[in-house]
């Protein structure tokens, strides 16, 4: 058995549908399969989910609540330090295990240079030659790479394409461009049936989306300067993280803030509602982001051949799968 778990940044699960996404309706459509929605972990950011994804485990215990994290008092990119806890790429090596993904940080992010193989190489960029608006591999990079880990052996196969974030970030999620690049990701899906054809019997087909967008409409909400010198904040779309200090009903005080959590490790993170962003600046740099509460939902897909895809079909079905849920699923099926 093979499992390939295939995650299309913030594919919308509303955008499911045969004339839209032809290809990816195929897979939700064939004998056994389950096409629902999952709830991301908060922040509802790519970084966070995808250690999630790949550890099985909430924010609290990989280390990871945003795109960036605190460490020492300095600001860190999350692909940096990486999760804390095990990953399946170290748990299933006795398996075989790839990845490729159009988001080079995320080798860090996964610890995915622990796979047997991993594109591309120590995250590095300077050797991709067609990379997206954001500096990221395009879906057209990270094509040929996943095919080719497709057609070997490996038991579990991680491949990501990031388009459909990238064009909703620049253009917004509801734009001709964002709605363009579901129909090309969903080209690429027919490439990848073509090359598994052979081995679909075999295989669990998992796919899966780490948020959604929303559509900016303003004003930013200026934390730096309302919480004032002392505190470290990370902005992050509709969500932003606080280490440091600061005197609670200041923050909610603010405002546009709408909720807020602690964490074990003396970070706070803080949200806001729809079409609202943190940030100093009254102008967004994005017409799409992402981060809040009202952005948590996940395409959540389960197809394939292998009778193993039954329980995770039946775990979809219920409704509302967690992030979380996927690598320890993974885990079981694979003992």
């Amino acid at each position: 058995m093979r499992i390939v778990f295939l995650v299309l940044d913030a594919f919308d699960p509303v955008r499911l549908s045969p004339r839209l996404t032809p290809n990816l309706w195929g897979w939700a459509n064939t004998d056994g399969a389950m096409a629902g929605t999952g709830q991301a972990v908060m922040a509802s950011c790519t970084y966070p989910n995808h250690a999630s994804f790949i550890t099985g485990q909430l924010p609290a215990a990989h280390g990871i609540h945003t795109n960036h994290v605190v460490r020492d008092g300095k600001v860190r990119g999350a692909w940096e330090v990486g999760p804390a806890v095990p990953t399946l790429f170290e748990t299933l090596s006795d398996r075989g295990t790839e990845a490729v993904l159009g988001d080079h940080h995320l080798i860090g992010v996964m610890r995915a240079a622990t796979a047997d193989r991993h594109w591309p190489a120590a995250g590095d960029v300077t050797q991709v030659d067609d990379l997206d608006l954001l500096g990221y591999p395009s879906d057209q990079a990270v094509l040929p790479h996943l095919v080719k880990a497709l057609s070997g052996d490996a038991g579990f196969v991680f491949g990501y394409f990031g388009s459909i974030d990238t064009y909703s970030h620049v253009y917004g999620p509801d734009s001709e461009e964002a709605i363009d690049a579901y129909r090309e990701v969903d080209q690429k899906i027919g490439v990848l049936q073509e090359e598994i054809a052979s081995r679909w019997e075999d295989s669990v087909m998992i796919v899966v989306s780490d948020h959604i967008q929303d559509t900016v409409a303003g004003p930013g909400i200026d934390l730096h300067t309302a919480l004032g010198e002392g505190v470290v904040v990370i902005d992050e779309g509709s969500a932003a993280l606080l280490s440091g200090g600061f005197d609670v009903d200041l923050l909610t005080s603010v405002a546009g803030v709408q909720g807020w959590v602690s964490h074990p490790d003396g970070t706070t993170l803080v949200w806001c509602g729809p079409g609202r962003y943190f940030g100093r600046s009254e102008e967004p740099v994005f017409l799409g982001i992402h981060g809040g509460n009202h952005t948590r939902s996940q395409l959540a897909l389960v197809s394939g051949g292998s009778p193993a895809r039954f329980p995770l079909s039946a775990a979809v079905r219920q409704g509302s799968v967690p992030a979380t849920y996927w690598a320890n699923a993974i885990r079981d099926m694979m003992k």
